[in-house]
């Protein structure tokens, strides 16, 4: 959804709608609210009237006395009143028929209650100057369930009794709905409910949201979570709405009900953290309300900060200045903001790519570096959305990161809720794309609080990109990459899937060395290393990760590294906080870091990931077969850069790995000045997370005594050196892998 708003001196521009100001010019709202679906609304709702037709065909049922209204039937339809049977997230509405004997010309009301929701159409008086039997049907709607079951559907003719009636007791009719399937498609997409029972529900996290408003009071979002706690920490939007609800929140209720509603029973929406706690911070007039005062954009970032927030939701493109710093990330605001966020405060930020018209490359916050930049889907779900303003950006970068779910005919809770509809079909934009990663992370820091796992944002951000599956691009082409681009320009790493990303995180922290498949790590790498030198160890620019061997004959192997660009806040007003008032930069005496990925089979190159500007780098491998691998991180010199880097690294194969049995041979023995011997050695199978020096004086019956405080280093992939003392006499010596 698209916005762009212009001041003199100023661009900024919000995932939404259009909107233009200039100088000395009034706004135009008339595209306000473009991508949010009004409510349905027919003059003629799908009435019909039997009576006419009977009297033509000779067979009138004319009645005299009281009149009398009688629900006759329901019947459950689309849009053009033709009968279907509705699957979970296809809109639906629900026709009532019913007879009315000897009307009269005074307006009456229909009431249906779906599953809970009461919805009361405008009044009619329809029958009004009719005799006798008459027969009607009026479709309304539409609504529309979560998952498949069977829920309960009553009608009423008359809702408000103002007709005196000769019998009320027939006015009403109740049946009940079948809904086959499963549950929403676009949940069903990335395994949403299997993150939320395996990696939670939200559970002691709380999420931030700079938007227009949000209505806190729709009924899936009210109360307490599951310890007590009031689900709503703080807001600062205006409370112009109903009983101190908010007006202008369309889409920020929507957007960030994907994440936080909290349905009563199987046919209302679940997002995907129900038990998650939040902020709001409105900063956007996106219904164009005369008179309402926004707060700033950095008081809106200031205000989820202060107020705790973890994960902040981002669903508009924003920034002052020229528009070259936008396409390049170096807008102060907003995309150095959000970095900043990141960096300084651990936040996992969601920014968005766009669908404007101009520009058409990813704009602030989107084009920031250390944020989840969300790009969307067709409706079909398989190909990128066309209108998303993808990669390269305008210094060459990778955006998105990932595919979030789909940009167009999406399904959310609605601001209507208040009519009985309290959710809805038809919004389209990226806005509805990205929530279902912001719900995501919120999954995981839930894990990671109450399984003890790391809840870095870098870690986060890798493994939510590496669960990226890939799809096709908006023209059909399949995804694709290269040594020096990591990811697909359109897609990212691919469509976002939580059953991966719980596997990757579950497995726990796993330190460089040995690892299982799949895993993670969050580490710092020191020193630097030139490409293909390969000089490994802790204090040299490279780690190593020695994956295995794939258990079958050909297997997949994606891997994702993150890194941030340090960012910084400059305080201009001294006052202690983030404001309006404020900017931020980076130093140019801490440049941004150049970290590659490389993976070896057997010692020998098979893929890398070279990236010289983006602060990630991504593998996605297919076809490997079977042979000892090792996953190598690299830290390039950079000037100005520092000597360390702290990275998240997250690696996913569909398949198993196995430890193949390690077996060592030397390589080369010297013995250089100083009485010592090197021993080298490789690995040449298998994995091992140690090694030992054995010594013995003959090999007759030999009698192997291991080595006191030999010590062993890497020296290349799957190549180590052990120096040892000579020693006086004939000596033997032997290195055993240890696990």
């Amino acid at each position: 959804m698209k916005t762009s708003l212009k001041f003199v001196g100023a661009s900024f521009y919000c995932v939404a709608f259009l909107l233009s100001f200039c100088a000395e010019a009034s706004a135009d709202f008339s595209n306000g609210l473009s991508g949010i679906p009004a409510p349905w609304f027919t003059n003629q709702p799908g009435g019909w009237d039997a009576a006419a037709a009977a009297a033509a065909a000779g067979k009138p049922r004319p009645k005299t006395g009281q009149p009398n209204l009688i629900a006759t039937g329901i019947r459950i339809v689309d849009a053009n009143d033709n009968s279907i049977s509705p699957a979970p997230g296809v809109p639906f509405w629900v026709e009532i028929d019913w007879e009315y004997d000897n009307p009269v010309c005074t307006n009456y009301t229909l009431m249906r209650v779906v599953n809970g929701w009461t919805n009361i159409a405008p009044a009619i008086n329809w029958g009004c100057g009719y005799i006798g039997a008459t027969f009607w049907s009026h479709y309304w709607g539409p609504w529309l369930f979560y998952k498949a079951g069977t829920y309960q559907i009553t009608v009423k003719a008359d809702a408000g009794n103002t007709i005196a009636e000769s019998n009320t007791n027939d006015n009403t009719f109740t049946t009940n709905l079948v809904v086959g399937g499963s549950i929403l498609p676009q949940w069903a997409l990335i395994d949403a409910e299997f993150g939320r029972t395996n990696l939670g529900a939200g559970t002691d996290v709380i999420v931030g949201t700079m938007d227009d408003a949000f209505d806190f009071l729709h009924p899936w979002f009210t109360g307490t979570d599951s310890r007590g706690r009031s689900r709503l920490v703080a807001v600062a939007q205006n409370a112009l709405g109903p009983g101190g609800s908010p007006t202008n929140d369309f889409h920020n209720t929507g957007v960030m009900g994907i994440v936080l509603a909290r349905g009563a029973n199987n046919g209302d929406i679940t997002g995907l953290a129900p038990d998650a706690r939040y902020i709001s911070a409105e900063f956007i007039n996106r219904a164009g309300v005369p008179g309402l005062s926004e707060m700033n954009v950095v008081d809106a970032a200031d205000f989820v900060l202060t107020n705790g927030a973890e994960v902040v939701n981002m669903p508009w493109s924003w920034w002052y200045g020229s528009t070259t710093d936008s396409e390049t990330g170096e807008a102060p605001i907003t995309a150095l903001m959000a970095d900043y966020m990141a960096y300084a405060s651990n936040i996992v930020c969601v920014a968005y790519v766009n669908e404007l018209s101009s520009p058409i490359i990813p704009t602030a916050p989107g084009s920031a570096r250390n944020v989840i930049t969300v790009g969307g889907l067709d409706q079909d779900l398989i190909h990128a959305w066309a209108l998303d303003n993808y990669g390269p950006t305008l210094d060459g970068r990778c955006k998105p990161d990932i595919l979030g779910n789909s940009a167009t005919n999406t399904i959310a809770p609605s601001w209507d809720w208040r009519d009985g509809f309290p959710a809805a079909w038809g919004y389209w934009g990226n806005s509805f794309a990205g929530p279902f990663v912001t719900g995501s992370a919120v999954q995981m820091l839930d894990y990671a609080k109450h399984h003890n796992q790391n809840r870095d944002h870098r870690v986060v951000k890798a493994i939510l990109m590496n669960s990226g599956v890939v799809a096709l691009d908006d023209n059909g082409a399949p995804w694709s990459n290269s040594s020096t681009v990591p990811l697909d320009n359109q897609q990212g790493t691919g469509i976002l899937n939580l059953r991966r990303a719980y596997a990757m995180y579950s497995d726990g922290q796993q330190t460089n060395g040995h690892v299982a498949v799949p895993g993670y790590d969050f580490a710092t790498i020191f020193g630097t290393n030139a490409p293909g030198t390969n000089i490994l160890g802790s204090t040299n620019g490279v780690v190593s990760y020695r994956l295995g061997s794939p258990a079958s004959g050909s297997a997949d192997l994606d891997v994702t590294l993150a890194w941030d660009r340090h960012t910084f806040w400059s305080d201009l007003n001294g006052n202690g906080r983030i404001d309006s008032a404020d900017t931020f930069f980076v130093s140019t005496n801490d440049a941004q870091d150049n970290l590659d990925l490389v993976l070896y089979c057997n010692g020998v190159v098979v893929a890398q990931s070279r990236s010289t500007v983006d602060t990630i780098e991504h593998l996605h491998l297919t076809g490997l077969t079977p042979g000892a691998y090792q996953l190598n991180v690299e830290r390039l010199n950079v000037p100005g850069s520092g000597n360390s880097e702290p990275y998240g690294l997250a690696w996913y194969s569909s398949v198993a790995w196995t430890n193949l049995p390690p077996v060592v041979r030397f390589t080369g023995v010297s013995a250089p000045v100083g009485g010592n011997v090197n021993l080298q050695f490789q690995l040449t199978s298998g994995q091992a997370g140690s090694f030992e020096l054995h010594t013995a004086t003959n090999l007759n019956q030999a009698v192997w005594t291991p080595v006191t405080g030999a010590t062993w280093t890497q020296t290349g992939p799957n190549t180590f050196q052990i120096q040892q003392p000579m020693g006086v006499g004939q000596r033997f010596f032997r290195v055993r892998p240890a696990p």
